[in-house]
């Protein structure tokens, strides 16, 4: 691509952040949390304010594509010609919940700046994917005219609570969102300032257990003692998973682990992740030792299993007593590596806890939706154009990288439209704090990924 076509880009982009930002800062206004027990109203205010964004933008065909829980996907479109090449543009306006609000710095849902980040529940997970898509348009507009690619929209309203209704939109609107190639951007960089592609995803289960010993629960001083401890009980059923080095003891849970190759692999050490970056990044502890050598980190979060209670309740710690609980409660979530199967794996977890329940306690387990490992082929010229704009935009080499979190949409796009090639970009760092307190956004980035997107569209219809 022409230098002056770069500069001519990467200015004009430049001049119109403040606006940009302003957009994704009233985006995370809405606390379009997706999960039931939270307010739907405002998933539905989040679609709402997308929708309007499209009409504003000139968009055409703006609808709501609803799933059955009825938290909207917003489509829309700008169709060129049909001899241009479509690429269908997603992203998700649903976000966590704020977690602990008073850890947070700044309140959640107002987006504050602070020197060159932008702070605010949703601001790199996924809101900015949204303003970045509709940047870009508007910005190969001007390059452009009217000889940029056709582009489709497609912003999920439950990603975070699991897409269990977004694979029926995709098979129900095949036609309407078929597409030679998929932009998802909802990913993220290596590091500040690195350009990525994720190649590879982990999927994701998880299983609720719940276990029983008594009616109620009783006076810990009469009854404690003959009687099982639903809490101590638990724990062991949990521990039994792994040893003492952290291997999952689940049997035959890897055995369809599929390793990386050579280039994977390469790629992988050119990357340079060293324990001291590690730990600073995820802010461990100083004592705190890792379950993995310094050359397996990046092995160990992209292409093996991992298993993580994500809550466990026996009791209440406010009104805590003496007392013998009936029961204790543990949500365990797994990721999967590549060539696990998420319904095999999650009914492997399951048979393993309940051959752990012992003195014949009751114990109940049910399991969530789950989403398979995803891997993509690079060798698509579209990787190339987009590794290239990535690299021009960014400033520095594009690198090729794997993630440990899922995406169920990913996969859902391949079943949908077979083998195009599915682009899995994004904003996230190391420093984000996505799905934490105090998430925050790294405005240079996001600079950067507007004009990576808005090249690539300039590039592809060379």
């Amino acid at each position: 691509m022409k230098q002056e076509s770069i500069e001519f880009v990467t200015r004009a982009i430049h001049e119109k952040m403040p606006a940009y930002i302003q957009t994704l800062s009233d985006l995370v206004k809405i606390p379009s949390i997706s999960f039931d027990n939270f307010d739907q109203k405002y998933v539905l205010e989040s679609a709402e304010k997308v929708r309007e964004l499209f009409l504003q933008a000139g968009l055409t065909n703006v609808q709501f594509l609803l799933p059955p829980s009825g938290r909207p996907s917003v489509y829309a479109e700008s169709l060129t010609s049909p001899d241009k090449p479509t690429v269908l543009l997603y992203a998700h306006h649903d976000v966590q919940p704020p977690m602990r609000e008073a850890l947070w710095n700044t309140s959640p849902f107002e987006a504050c700046l602070k020197e060159d980040r932008l702070y605010g529940r949703g601001t790199a997970d996924d809101k900015a994917g949204i303003v970045t898509h509709l940047a870009s348009l508007e910005q190969v507009r001007a390059w452009k005219k009217n000889d940029g690619p056709n582009l489709k929209f497609l912003i999920e309203g439950e990603e975070e609570s699991g897409s269990a209704g977004f694979e029926s939109i995709l098979k129900r609107n095949a036609d309407l969102l078929k597409c030679d190639a998929v932009i998802v951007a909802d990913l993220g960089n290596f590091a500040k300032g690195t350009p990525s592609i994720t190649t590879t995803l982990r999927g994701m289960s998880a299983v609720n257990v719940e276990i029983k010993a008594t009616k109620a629960p009783l006076h810990s001083g009469s009854w404690s003692g003959p009687i099982p401890d639903p809490g101590q009980v638990l724990c062991r059923m949990v521990a039994s998973m792994t040893d003492g080095k952290g291997k999952i003891l689940i049997p035959n849970f890897e055995d369809s682990l599929v390793p990386p190759t050579k280039a994977e692999l390469e790629s992988y050490n050119s990357l340079g992740m060293t324990e001291k970056i590690f730990r600073n990044d995820g802010g461990i502890l100083d004592r705190v030792q890792l379950m993995v050598p310094e050359n397996e980190i990046l092995l160990s979060l992209w292409r093996r299993p991992s298993i993580v209670v994500t809550a466990m309740e026996v009791g209440n710690r406010v009104n805590a007593g003496n007392v013998l609980q009936n029961s204790a409660y543990a949500r365990i979530g797994i990721r999967l590596a590549p060539g696990m199967d998420a319904n095999i794996a999650t009914q492997q977890l399951v048979e393993f806890l309940q051959a752990q329940v012992p003195y014949g306690l009751e114990c109940s387990i049910t399991t969530e939706d789950g989403a398979n490992p995803f891997v993509t082929d690079v060798s698509h010229p579209f990787f190339k154009k987009m590794s290239d704009s990535m690299a021009s935009a960014y400033g520095t080499e594009t690198k090729f990288i794997g993630c440990g979190a899922s995406i169920p949409g990913a996969e859902f796009f391949r079943n949908t439209f077979g083998d195009i090639p599915i682009l899995l970009t994004g904003l996230e760092d190391p420093e984000c704090n996505a799905h934490g307190e105090n998430e925050s956004l790294y405005l240079p980035d996001f600079e950067h990924g507007i004009v990576a997107e808005t090249l690539f569209f300039g590039g592809i219809c060379q």
